[in-house]
């Protein structure tokens, strides 16, 4: 689908308006999630607030310390990330990639995202989401930028 609408934008030559296409790698984005936001989310969702409150548990356990000369020093405790490696890791970042689409989807409804039709009388597409990637169509414009 990706390589279909590249290619559309590619060969559309007639008309005024552009279309942008924006890949983000969001692979390093597991050391940025804010535990609030994803808190929210699972909330947001429906989960029970018991697994919630266990999830967040894993989540913000977290403290690290420093080595210095072979001696650990002080501690440092995270306020956002998530670990990886960690098995529940994986499915706690799809739900962070569920709120991005929901945000997308919603901007999508309030017009200030108007996508790219996938071919004349298609469906409009304003995001494909990938493991860690994330392709967004949009009119190029400056107010959609």
């Amino acid at each position: 689908m990706a390589f279909e609408m590249i290619n559309r934008m590619r060969n559309q030559r007639k008309g005024k308006k552009g279309h942008m296409a924006v890949k983000l790698d969001i692979s390093k984005a597991y050391d940025r999630v804010e535990w609030e936001f994803l808190q929210r989310i699972m909330l947001k969702i429906g989960l029970p607030e018991q697994l919630v409150n266990l999830a967040m548990e894993t989540v913000c356990t977290a403290s690290y310390s420093i080595l210095i000369n072979g001696e650990a020093r002080g501690f440092i405790t995270p306020s956002r990330g998530i670990k990886q490696g960690d098995p529940l890791s994986p499915y706690l970042f799809l739900l962070c990639a569920e709120g991005l689409s929901s945000l997308i989807h919603r901007a999508m409804e309030n017009q200030l995202l108007k996508g790219m039709l996938s071919c004349n009388g298609g469906v409009r597409l304003s995001q494909l989401l990938f493991a860690d990637d994330s392709l967004l169509f949009c009119e190029a414009t400056i107010a959609e930028c």
